[in-house]
């Protein structure tokens, strides 16, 4: 039930910051911190990523698309066959990428109840957790192009920047050997490209240590393999990987796409900030959630706004691949 000049969303399931959510002896009572709360992950996106400019306007990357390459000068290799003769001319293509950025925000009211009272210190944490939001609205924006509040896409974007659209794909059955397909997809990637490594849900980390480990001739298990279940970070099949649950998709309203590792040559993927995350604190602006407006000094409440403006550019989709189990 909405409290009384509580902007939307306002259910049990998702709400702003009153002490009405809160059983009413809640306060009183002895809490402890919280201690059974998910492990939050840092943004995929920004670790596999390299870093460049951006600007607020649209920004424009140089690419070659034809190198010059050299030639044999004559016709053999003594000084009669070489000296004199003409040299060999080559030639260079330029092509350009560009890309526009794009801003993400959130913001979050409180009571001023709340904020003074500041129960288990949850009004001065959500600062730590708009953080994150920011961050899985950056990974779900790169991977899948889709929003995190509703599962709705962005606007606006190029669909080409969209890592999942890559037309390089590998399915897993259950009953396949999975070094093979990561070798298959591995093939597809590394004809044209430098295939630099990995990014897998974390929800795959066991049928991938299960296909790593070593086995001795009669079978026998040998040694763990290459996937530590404790690592945000690692190896797979000599190659880095990064874990993180971007991947499949499923962050916030967001649906899975059943895609359980992306491997390819990243030094394709580039990304940056236009500003850097910022946040403001407000109890005199007027909100609205699209239905009701509330002035937030009349009705005694605060507001956080956590706000980016970011953008990113693939520079071929061709030198990623994807790869979603089948019949699992």
């Amino acid at each position: 039930m909405a409290q009384q000049n509580e902007l939307a969303p306002n259910t049990t399931e998702r709400h702003q910051g009153r002490l009405a959510y809160l059983e009413d002896d809640f306060v009183p009572k002895a809490i402890t911190g919280e201690i059974f709360a998910k492990a939050q992950e840092s943004s995929l996106a920004l670790r596999v990523a390299d870093s460049i400019e951006v600007t607020y306007g649209e920004t424009v990357i140089p690419v070659t698309t034809t190198e010059p390459e050299a030639g044999q000068v004559g016709v053999g290799t003594s000084n009669a066959q070489r000296e004199g003769y003409r040299k060999p001319i080559s030639g260079v293509a330029w092509g350009s990428k560009s890309f526009s950025p794009i801003k993400i925000a959130t913001i979050v009211t409180a009571s001023d109840e709340f904020a003074r009272v500041n129960p288990q210190n949850r009004f001065n944490s959500l600062r730590d957790k708009m953080s994150r939001a920011i961050g899985r609205a950056i990974d779900l924006a790169v991977f899948h192009g889709i929003q995190p509040l509703d599962g709705s896409a962005y606007l606006g974007i190029d669909a080409d920047n969209v890592l999942v659209n890559t037309t390089n794909s590998v399915s897993i059955a259950p009953t396949d050997d999975v070094v093979t397909k990561l070798l298959e997809g591995y093939d597809m990637v590394s004809t044209d490209f430098e295939f630099s490594g990995w990014a897998t849900d974390p929800r795959y980390r066991s049928r991938l240590a299960a296909a790593m480990r070593a086995t001795d001739q009669d079978g026998n298990v040998m040694s763990p393999g290459q996937i530590n279940l404790a690592a945000q970070s690692g190896e797979l099949l000599g190659l880095r990987n990064e874990f993180g649950r971007a991947v499949g998709g499923d962050l916030g309203a967001a649906d899975d796409s059943g895609v359980r590792l992306f491997g390819g040559d990243w030094n394709q993927l580039k990304l940056g900030y236009a500003e850097q995350i910022r946040f403001k604190v407000s109890d005199q602006a007027t909100l609205t959630d699209g239905v009701n407006t509330v002035n937030l000094w009349q009705t005694n409440q605060i507001a956080i706004l956590c706000e980016v403006t970011f953008g990113w550019v693939v520079g071929d989709l061709d030198a990623f691949v994807k790869f979603a189990p089948s019949g699992s």
